[in-house]
């Protein structure tokens, strides 16, 4: 006979359920059974079935014929079912109540005790694989919540929730054990739901962190130290516990030693098959020329979904014309030549999605088995004279990477350039369409021994979120590339949401002279590019501030070069990191628009999360500059008090405390702070950027202003004095036809309430350095917005 209370209650006779009378008998049963082999006073029982106010007169009664009847129950069903020999479960009297005789391993309660007590010791002694197997099996003694039929009658025993806290405690030692094999993908799942039931459980949370991470999802576990912490401190005045903070720090710091022990990348996540095309093969065969990727796609009018779930059977059909298919699935890395090896590191991607154009059906004609094998060739061939690489297939889309080569700097501008000729290429075959979106930022890129390439994070995502929402026959980029690429590709805005995605840009065509402005310009800025390079490595050897003004008429042209130098820069990561915020359009900005403009800039290129909400992209920035200490609590205190309401703190401190944070990142890694159009900007802001490089000590930062001549009409002793400073002029170049300009929001259409909260603010505060500054309101209304 089976006592089973992990769950409804249940006693089992072989293979049957017996009948355990009305709610009053199994109550008392249930009671008896969290306490086997213990006496339970006949007060604890009434205390249980009924409130002191409640009580009738009865009771005593009620529970002597309950005992009764269960003594009846167990007695005949022991004797007809249960064979000779057999210990029999007793329920006797002993005084000051009864008491339950069962065999422990008869109990479901203790068996799931008695494994997890195992499995916490073998997890103790280094041996997680073990454990792992015994916490599942007294994991699987739970069919529900335990006397679940019960508790929904309104019962609350103390006994009841204990029982659940020991559940989730050996959640929690399965989890660590599965992290420690490397099984971060199988637990996953598993993990966000329960953390999303349990927030305050930050041992829970920590495990999603480090499963995320080794995912390759940095922000979404950046996000749940978030998360916790806001629900700790709204709940609690609580800050999160110090081994959480130090994940929190470590995942920042891509720590080496949070990557996975065994590394488990499941083909489901991984983006395929980067083989060499050339060699010998890993299992000795003779090498054969790698295939195209066949694109996989969708018919026009037929639901991502559902192309989704076709697509499989596509990729696992050799293509008519490849006369090696690619397998289903990757081979082990053994196999392939070697292990992975693996690190987060700049690339730009190009997501194509090759569309049908045959109507609503949903099933491709066979005509356009031609056309698919010559689009599948036209993608290998184009990506590949781009300096590209195509990664593999993922459902109905296929990816390549740019910048895995040596010329970083040429990446986003070729992944674009790609974009055109694939849409040209494919979108010319009879029945066949294409949209492609092109983003860039940080991923993690393995790599084996044999060749094979690999990308996983976050990166991937925002690149098929973008290109869902791209029309047939287009391509979009997302915000980072068109900064890089506006001088060679005329873009016009997109008609978007007020998310971070409101900032994409439709790729229309190159500028007609787009070769000769690219190399020819490069060439003849050769020697001013030497200049600021050398005013880089005077700061760096010198750890001290510098600041290079680069004049020039042509916006276009002093762009270009600002890009060239922040793509040599970019180079080489280790040494330098270049902070590039976005120029101020024809109003220009004022304080807040410098720090949006700073904190834009910072996520772009630390890969954190564009949509996240501002507290935590502020928290991430300091958290990684300055730590979790005092200093670090202060600045993020003065910070956070300035998002909206922006009125809480004054701008001009806000500046202060983002100079002091570049400071803190300079002394961690050589920075050099790219503004251009500074002629546009608040007095406000001039004076912050003169007081950056005159006042800070002891720190590796580069400052590059770009600006039109008129800067100095403004401030006439610009850059003068100090010995930290310098100017260039840019002679005059032929220039590239005018980008289409970015039309912004005429104000008329902003929301009241941004209006009622602009106009918050003292009038008598503006342009003094303690209210919003001139060209400021969009960012006030941006602010709020998120």
């Amino acid at each position: 006979m089976q006592f089973r209370i992990l769950g409804p209650l249940e006693v089992m006779s072989g293979d049957r359920a017996l009948s355990l009378g009305g709610f009053k008998q199994r109550a008392v049963l249930g009671l008896l059974l969290l306490r086997p082999n213990q006496v339970v006073a006949t007060s604890e029982l009434l205390g249980a079935l009924w409130p002191d106010e409640s009580r009738p007169m009865t009771a005593r009664k009620i529970v002597q014929n309950a005992v009764s009847g269960l003594r009846t129950t167990l007695s005949v069903h022991h004797t007809r079912d249960e064979p000779q020999g057999a210990g029999a479960p007793e329920l006797i009297t002993r005084a000051p109540g009864y008491v339950l005789r069962v065999d422990p391993a008869r109990l479901d309660m203790t068996r799931f005790d008695d494994k997890a007590t195992a499995g916490r010791a073998k997890l103790a002694a280094g041996e997680p694989a073990a454990a792992a197997e015994l916490l599942r099996e007294a994991l699987a003694e739970w069919r529900g919540p335990a006397l679940s039929d019960l508790m929904e009658q309104g019962l609350d025993w103390p006994e009841v929730a204990g029982l659940r806290q020991l559940r989730l405690d050996a959640m929690e030692y399965r989890f660590e054990a599965e992290l420690a094999c490397g099984r971060h993908h199988t637990v996953l799942g598993e993990l966000n739901s329960l953390a999303e039931a349990e927030p305050l459980r930050e041992r829970l949370s920590g495990q999603l962190m480090l499963a995320l991470y080794r995912c390759g999802r940095q922000a979404e576990a950046l996000d749940v130290f978030s998360r916790v912490r806001r629900a700790l401190v709204e709940e609690h005045g609580l800050e999160p516990s110090r081994d959480l903070q130090a994940l929190q720090r470590r995942i920042l710091h891509h720590d080496r030693e949070l990557t996975s022990p065994v590394e488990e990348v499941p083909a489901s996540v991984r983006l395929l098959h980067g083989a060499a095309a050339t060699g010998p093969s890993s299992a000795g065969r003779p090498a054969v020329a790698a295939p195209p990727a066949p694109p996989l796609l969708t018919v026009a009018g037929q639901q991502p979904e559902r192309a989704a779930a076709e697509a499989p059977a596509v990729a696992r059909t050799p293509h008519p014309a490849a006369p090696h298919p690619a397998p289903a699935h990757p081979a082990p890395a053994q196999a392939r030549g070697g292990p992975v090896l693996g690190r987060r590191r700049d690339v730009c991607v190009l997501l194509v999605r090759v569309r049908a154009r045959t109507g609503g059906g949903a099933s491709v004609p066979e005509q356009l088995d031609v056309p698919l094998n010559e689009a599948a060739a036209s993608l290998a061939e184009i990506v590949e004279a781009h300096e590209g690489t195509i990664v593999g297939s993922l459902g109905y889309l296929t990816a390549a990477l740019f910048g895995l080569r040596d010329d970083w700097a040429a990446a986003p501008l070729e992944a674009v350039r790609a974009a055109f000729a694939l849409r040209d290429a494919v979108g010319g075959l009879p029945g066949l369409g294409i949209e492609a979106v092109v983003t860039m930022g940080r991923a993690l890129v393995r790599e084996d021994s044999a060749g094979a390439v690999s990308v996983v994070g976050t990166l991937l995502d925002t690149a098929q979120h973008l290109l869902s929402d791209v029309p047939p026959g287009k391509v979009h980029v997302g915000p980072e590339v068109a900064a890089c690429t506006e001088g060679w590709v005329r873009y016009r805005k997109v008609a978007r949401g007020p998310d971070a995605a409101a900032k994409v840009r439709e790729a229309c065509a190159l500028h007609p002279r787009e070769v000769q402005v690219r190399g020819g310009e490069a060439h003849a800025r050769e020697h001013e590019l030497a200049i600021v390079s050398s005013h880089l490595d005077h700061s760096r050897h010198h750890h001290a501030p510098y600041l290079v003004t680069v004049l020039g008429d042509q916006d276009q042209s002093r762009s270009r070069f600002l890009t060239e130098f922040q793509h040599r820069v970019g180079r080489l990561p280790d040494e330098a990191r270049v902070l590039r915020p976005a120029a101020p359009e024809q109003g220009g900005y004022g304080p807040l628009g410098l720090t949006d403009a700073l904190l834009d800039a910072w996520a772009a290129s630390s890969g954190a999360r564009r949509d996240a909400p501002v507290d935590e992209l502020l928290t991430e920035l300091v958290r990684g500059a300055a730590g979790t200490g005092p200093t670090g609590d202060r600045l993020l205190r003065s910070l956070l008090v300035s998002a909206p309401p922006f009125h809480a703190a004054r701008p001009r401190a806000v500046m202060d405390v983002w100079k002091e944070l570049l400071v803190l990142c300079a002394r961690q890694l050589p920075l050099v702070l790219c503004l251009d159009g500074l002629h546009l900007v608040d007095e406000a802001v001039l004076d912050w950027v003169e007081e950056l490089v005159a006042t800070v000590e002891d720190a590796p930062l580069l400052v590059v202003a770009g600006a039109r001549p008129q800067l100095l009409g403004r401030r006439p002793l610009w850059g003068v004095g100090g010995g930290r400073t310098s100017m260039l002029s840019l002679a005059p170049l032929p220039e590239a036809p005018a980008a289409a300009p970015l039309r912004v929001a005429a104000a008329g259409h902003r929301r009241p309430a941004v209006h009622q909260r602009v106009a918050e603010v003292p009038r008598q505060t503006r342009g003094q350095g303690w209210g919003p500054g001139p060209g400021d309101e969009p960012h006030v209304e941006r602010r709020i917005a998120r």
